[in-house]
């Protein structure tokens, strides 16, 4: 035989063993993610608050005079705040 045929049978050879490997071996067992605890810290006057963020939509503006009547304005979008952002006080679930 050529050293050509010898090669890709010895290859061929190869592949099939490292298939039969990695066909046989037993998939690893998933761990559940591990369970965060805190710690409930009720400290006398001290109020925890969250960021609560602003409420806002996007309003489609016509052409036209504005609404003073000064000057011409082109179609547009534009984004309307409908409630300010604010701070919360957080309650934090009892347990």
């Amino acid at each position: 035989m050529n050293t050509y045929t010898v090669r890709a049978l010895r290859v061929s050879a190869a592949l099939l063993v490292t298939t039969g490997v990695t066909a046989c071996s037993r998939p690893q067992p998933v761990t559940p993610p591990p369970v965060v605890e805190y710690q409930v810290r009720d400290v006398p006057g001290v109020v925890e608050s969250a960021w609560e963020e602003p409420m806002v939509d996007m309003v489609e503006v016509p052409p036209g005079l504005d609404p003073e009547g000064i000057y011409y304005r082109p179609a547009h979008s534009e984004v309307v705040e409908i409630r300010q952002g604010r701070w919360q006080y957080y309650r934090k679930p009892s347990r």
